[in-house]
């Protein structure tokens, strides 16, 4: 290796470390004058005050189009959420949220996803540039945009939402269509009531609880599918990742349709060999697969 080599990996390590020290230096209140440098550069986030939050009344809206990197809860007011699935900003107003009003809050450095309503289509539109951009964040927080819907509980002719990178809750929600697809982020749907729904996401996590539909899609490249309390046409697809399903129903209710490719299937902690059906013709239908991973269904007895 050249000197001259050698001269230019030791400045870099020592800016590196220069850097390093002064973040910890920060940290440990040291360093005040990084909020001033913080406020000239959107990839540092050092203080805790670092979002931003809007709460508007968009007025009745009978269909939801949302596409971008966000997390997004869409939910009925006042109704019961899991605590994981109540962002920490709209803790103190979700059970007195009115139908029709969306909460919004988003990071330094992170724009504020468009909310428009055109004509009764509730449309919101986040970042759709990729995360390939380095930041710095001191705050603890996540920056990343929250968007909470609040519906009204009439029918939904559809949800229709098309995420880059972001989780996806709907809970207590009618809607005619529902389709959720995304890049990156897990999806739960809980207590949801209407035609078809189709899920899917290319790295996360799917759960479905007490869903009824006439027929509800569900497909995952990595990650796990947790289904319970569901009725109706059911199918579950994931490449690498396990696949749970329980119901208080008997077994003879559901036609099953199972197959893996590299793991075991059990039915009520009993192991079976794949693609065995079960009572054909009932109006319930499981059709699961894995190339990689478990299946296990749990019923109640006959």
């Amino acid at each position: 290796m050249s000197k001259l080599a050698k001269f230019f990996i030791i400045c870099a390590a020592v800016c590196v470390l220069g850097i390093v020290m002064t973040f910890a230096g920060y940290a440990a209140g040291g360093v005040d004058d990084l909020q001033k440098v913080a406020d000239k550069h959107e990839w540092l986030n050092v203080g805790p005050n670092s979002t931003e939050t809007n709460v508007m009344n968009v007025g009745e809206f009978q269909s939801i189009e949302a596409e971008g990197s966000m997390d997004i809860v869409v939910l009925s007011p006042g109704e019961e959420l899991d605590e994981e699935a109540v962002p920490n900003f709209i803790e103190d107003m979700y059970y007195g949220g009115t139908a029709g009003t969306v909460a919004v809050k988003w990071g330094k450095g992170n724009g504020a996803p468009e909310v428009t309503n055109e004509n009764g289509v509730l449309k919101i539109k986040g970042s759709s540039e990729s995360i390939d951009t380095a930041e710095v964040n001191l705050t603890g927080e996540d920056p990343s945009p929250d968007v909470v819907v609040f519906c009204s509980d009439k029918e939904l002719e559809r949800i229709h939402i098309n995420g880059k990178y972001g989780d996806t809750v709907i809970v207590c929600v009618k809607s005619k269509s529902t389709r959720i697809n995304a890049e990156s982020g897990d999806i739960e749907i809980e207590d949801v009531e209407g035609g078809e729904i189709a899920v899917e996401t290319n790295t996360g996590d799917i759960y479905a609880d007490d869903v009824v539909s006439s027929k509800m899609a569900l497909k995952t490249g990595t990650g796990d599918i947790d289904i319970s309390e569901c009725v109706g046409e059911i199918s579950a697809e994931t490449t690498t990742g396990d696949i749970e399903f329980a119901t208080v129903l008997p077994q003879s209710q559901f036609e099953m349709d199972l197959s893996v490719n590299t793991g075991e299937i059990s039915v009520n902690e009993d192991e079976i060999e794949p693609k065995e059906f079960y009572a054909k013709g009932t109006p319930n239908k499981l059709m699961f697969r894995t190339d990689t991973g478990d299946i296990d269904a749990d019923f109640v007895e006959d």
